[in-house]
């Protein structure tokens, strides 16, 4: 639906999404002058000749009265197009092309921003395609939505539908855009390269003078961006099978590389990296430092924590003793286990 939308958009007709599940109907086109077309949506990833006839049973129903309908799949071959042309259907093939007719309706029409080459599998697709891994796997579970997900990402919407579709390409996300576990979070884990540096003290997390400057954010944690604790230490705290001594340099995400930067500037630099106090990483996602774990309630930890879905990310780096942590660690909630 989501799809569907955003390409009827794309060519300047109003569309919005009504669930009556009474009146069968999933979208409503709107018509200058008033007029409204109800429509169902069926999803599939492919037809075929040999499939459309069957797929059109099982969709059609006994009414009459049905609404139209729009067969929304990754791909939809030629031969399959005219019989759903023949049978009165629309349909909108998500490699790039939209055929919707209705009653004072007709548009037959590519759509340049679905019409993209296919992805290969090199990687996760820039940041955004980072950023939206990460947000599906904080609630595996729940079904984000292109307009959902650049919502809570800030992104354009086509950005966010170029990401879905390289993930489902590489078969990372499934039809419901939910992420395929455990794939994503290794898939992720080769593309999480944060940028960070070693301090030689570390600021007090109840005050001091330097503190409004770091942009601690120590005040309602869960709201608000700021410092997060994270790896060893993090991983500690959440019961991971870790094993440090007392006083083991703390690591921190903060929010941007101007942070960093006046971080290392009143921190200082250690002399040699055995006398580090502690070492500041640049968030290679935003979600790192605005959904921060307040653990004051539940451990004696007063610094934030980082999701553990990030803590989860870091140990990954270390492909021998991380990931043996990683193999019997299952974590507290608000984490899931994603590994």
């Amino acid at each position: 639906m989501d799809a569907l939308i955003g390409a009827a958009e794309s060519l300047g007709l109003a569309m919005r999404a009504e669930f009556d599940a009474d009146q069968d109907r999933d979208v409503v086109v709107m018509l200058p002058g008033g007029t409204e077309i109800a429509l169902r949506v069926k999803s599939t990833s492919l037809v075929t000749a040999d499939s459309v006839l069957s797929q059109l049973r099982r969709w059609s129903k006994v009414s009459e009265a049905q609404p139209a309908t729009v067969v929304v799949a990754d791909r939809i071959t030629a031969d399959a197009r005219d019989s759903l042309s023949r049978e009165g259907w629309s349909w909108l093939d998500l490699r790039g092309h939209l055929k919707l007719v209705g009653p004072g309706l007709f548009v037959d029409s590519d759509i340049l921003s679905l019409a993209k080459p296919r992805v290969d599998r090199q990687g996760l697709s820039g940041r955004v395609g980072i950023e939206l891994s990460a947000l599906l796997l904080l609630d595996p579970t729940r079904r984000v939505g292109v307009r959902q997900a650049a919502t809570l990402l800030s992104r354009a919407p086509s950005s966010i539908s170029e990401a879905f579709a390289a993930l489902r390409a590489m078969g990372l996300v499934d039809e419901d855009h939910r992420p395929v576990i455990p794939s994503l979070f290794w898939e992720l884990a080769e593309s999480w390269k944060p940028v960070g540096r070693d301090v030689a003290s570390i600021p007090v997390a109840g005050g001091g003078r330097d503190n409004a400057a770091l942009r601690l954010g120590m005040d309602d944690v869960e709201s608000t961006a700021g410092w997060a604790l994270t790896d060893t230490v993090a991983a500690a705290v959440y019961g991971a099978p870790v094993s440090i001594r007392a006083g083991h340099p703390p690591d921190f995400y903060v929010p941007d590389q101007g942070t960093l930067r006046r971080a290392v500037q009143l921190l200082g630099t250690p002399v040699t990296s055995s006398s580090r106090a502690g070492r500041v990483r640049v968030a290679p996602v935003p979600l790192v430092c605005t959904r921060r774990i307040d653990a004051t309630t539940w451990a004696n930890e007063e610094w934030p924590l980082v999701n553990p879905l990030f803590v989860a990310l870091d140990l990954a780096q270390d492909r021998g003793r991380g990931r043996e942590i990683l193999d019997t660690w299952t974590p507290r909630k608000p984490g899931a286990r994603v590994w």
